[in-house]
């Protein structure tokens, strides 16, 4: 796996969704694939609320992935973070 954090806002986010949704043809009928990964909307925040995103490697080596992190992350439009940065960052349930 590997994990991510949007420094550069939502609208950043659903902007790299919104490009490689297109790259791959999603919303795809015939897989019922709707998106690539989850919309900003839905998807994890860190204490400070900016998007993350877990993904697999896998999905990272496919070509428009691949060229769209080495842009994203050169930029520092996101930064690529450990396991344990991500799963710290996730709000916290409270224990009743």
């Amino acid at each position: 796996m590997r994990y991510f954090r949007c420094l550069a806002g939502e609208e950043a986010y659903e902007q790299i969704r919104s490009t490689l949704d297109a790259a791959w043809g999603h919303p795809n009928a015939e897989t019922k694939t709707v998106t690539c990964i989850d919309p900003a909307a839905v998807a994890p925040r860190d204490t400070q609320g900016r998007v993350m995103l877990a993904t697999s490697e896998a999905f990272c080596e496919y070509a428009a992935s691949e060229q769209m992190l080495s842009s994203v992350l050169s930029s520092g439009v996101i930064e690529e973070i450990d396991a344990a940065t991500y799963l710290q960052e996730l709000p916290q349930i409270p224990v009743q």
